[in-house]
């Protein structure tokens, strides 16, 4: 069993062939139910995207094209950095500052969310987190 409380990482299967490529996200291997669905992409080198947290929001951040990097600050201060690659996926609990930088050339992610869009439910500053 996964601890929900802290930022995890997985792959979702990607199949190959002649013909291209399939990415595959089977909604009961999603650690909440997705309430909503968006795509980030088109992001000039060196900038950054999300540079925000929840209050009571999951997210599952899942790479389709290239790659990515990922900061996340939990409540304490802690950090941590990942980067993702195409099928790979961070969820990110509430209560989690996440930065988005470093995407690669054509990059494409898709974002799951437990929640509908509230902008009221956003922690923009980090240091807010426990507040």
């Amino acid at each position: 069993m996964v601890d929900r409380s802290r930022p995890f990482v997985g792959k979702f299967p990607n199949f190959v062939d002649p013909r291209g490529s399939l990415g595959v996200v089977e909604f009961a291997d999603v650690p909440f139910t997705p309430r909503r669905i968006f795509w980030i992409f088109g992001v000039a080198e060196g900038e950054t995207r999300a540079n925000h947290g929840h209050r009571e929001c999951e997210q599952l951040v899942f790479v389709q094209q290239g790659s990515v990097g990922a900061v996340i600050l939990d409540k304490t201060g802690e950090r941590s950095e990942f980067r993702l690659g195409v099928g790979e996926f961070l969820c990110v609990p509430p209560r989690h500052w996440l930065q988005l930088r470093e995407f690669s050339s054509g990059a494409v992610l898709g974002v799951l969310a437990s929640l509908p869009y509230d902008r009221s439910e956003y922690i923009d500053d980090p240091r807010e987190l426990d507040s």
